[in-house]
């Protein structure tokens, strides 16, 4: 080793001043479409351009002076987006419809997991989603091995933020299994605590892993975490400048979660108007992770079970309501689909029916799309990085067939393009 070091040392020296290194000519695009939709403005705007350079948006107008070379797409009267984003990921897991929550990581081994990971990640890309942020249920940081295996070109997948093994109370979230092995699993799923200074101590071993972001348990089977512990975590991650997002299914169990200071509360169903009127205040982001009547529809085919349209609409009535009383209490709302049970359809496309059914709950299409941008955007920590096409921002974009603006529902299944970072990961 020393000396294949030395010889390369020596090659690099007697080359000369005047070797000049080859480097790779800069990339551009120009992308013209019919529609834009602005994510900070809100507003769909007509005839844009977008000229890229490498992986970076250089300028967005009209009529923009292009560099030589430039390949320019033109893409008719399709709309322009910035990609999509899933705040509520769980790539590791795949649970069937009639299965206990622990199945999956008893019978899957880790690299069976990885390898299904994979094949996840291409089919968020392929439905339009370029970030996703991963939550849990993923073993023992696996999900940080997807992420560099992304990173590395290893496979294709969206830009991935992951918060390694769930933060949780002694019960974790597991049941339906024996005894025996109730203890094994959860140790293999989360990180169980008892008392502040184990609280911390998972936060730190977190952090030095190499996470994004921070999740506890609010409540898990039954336990919950103290007051004590959640601000504990609260602090320690806020101090090494990470945020922490809470799973919540119930509105008592949110008190705690919001005392502590935690910055989102993942699930949230049917939040009191007091609860959502802190929150609020306090600046707490909401994850709500409902779906939509198609997701129902699923469940009914994927069980065999008989339905009409009604039941579709009133079992999807919760959800509609919730949402709206979300929007009303001026709560951000953060896209994000939780999806993880198999449905036999793409997870990609899975994942979207989230934003689907935030536009059955009457939001509008402009709203819709903020949620799944630049919402989740600030609440990745990824403000102007994301979610955005500006100036500076990553070159991170969709493009949608139809009218995204007067059919969204339609529109979102008709994607023609995806950019990741600069580079053309899907094409139709």
């Amino acid at each position: 080793m020393a000396k294949a070091l030395s010889a390369a040392l020596l090659i690099l020296f007697t080359i000369g001043p005047g070797f000049v290194y080859s480097q790779t000519p800069d990339k551009y695009y120009l992308l013209k479409a019919g529609q834009f939709y602005d994510s900070e403005k809100n507003v769909f705007v007509q005839d844009q351009q977008v000229l890229i350079k490498n992986n970076l948006v250089l300028e967005v107008g009209t009529q923009l002076t292009v560099p030589p070379d430039t390949e320019v797409l033109d893409l008719g009267d399709a709309t322009i987006a910035p990609g999509l984003i899933d705040a509520h990921s769980h790539v590791l897991l795949e649970q069937q419809s009639d299965e206990p929550l622990a199945v999956d990581a008893m019978l899957m081994s880790s690299e069976a997991r990885v390898l299904r990971a994979a094949k996840f990640s291409r089919s968020y890309l392929d439905a339009g989603f370029t970030t996703i942020r991963d939550l849990g249920n993923s073993g023992q940081y696996l999900d940080l091995e997807v992420r560099r295996a992304i990173n590395r070109g290893y496979f294709p997948g969206p830009r991935m933020l992951v918060s390694g093994p769930i933060i949780g109370s002694m019960d974790g979230q597991v049941d339906g299994i024996p005894l025996a092995d109730f203890d094994r699993i959860s140790r293999q799923e989360y990180s169980m605590v008892s008392g502040v200074e184990e609280a911390k101590k998972a936060v730190r071993e977190h952090i030095a892993r190499g996470v994004d972001v921070i999740k506890i348990l609010a409540i898990g089977n039954r336990l919950v975490l103290s007051l004590d512990e959640m601000k504990a975590i609260v602090e320690t991650a806020h101090a090494e400048r990470l945020t922490v997002t809470a799973h919540c299914d119930r509105d008592w169990a949110a008190q705690n979660a919001i005392e502590a200071g935690v910055d989102g509360i993942e699930h949230a169903y049917g939040f009191k108007p007091s609860t959502l009127e802190k929150m609020a205040a306090k600046g707490i982001y909401v994850v709500p992770t409902y779906g939509s009547t198609e997701t129902i529809r699923a469940y009914y085919e994927v069980q065999n079970q008989p339905y009409t349209e009604q039941d579709l609409k009133d079992n999807a009535a919760g959800w509609n309501k919730w949402t709206r009383e979300l929007k009303a209490a001026d709560v951000t709302i953060v896209a994000g689909s939780d999806a993880y049970i198999d449905l036999k359809r793409p997870r990609g496309e899975l994942a979207k029916q989230t934003i689907w059914g935030y536009a059955d709950a009457g939001l509008s299409p402009e709203d819709v799309l903020q949620t799944a941008t630049i919402n989740a955007a600030a609440a990745l920590g990824m403000k102007d990085q994301i979610g955005v096409i500006k100036p500076g921002a990553f070159a991170d974009i969709v493009v949608f067939g139809g009218d995204l603006k007067t059919d969204i529902k339609t529109s979102l299944y008709q994607v023609k393009m995806v950019i990741k970072d600069g580079e053309i990961v899907f094409r139709k």
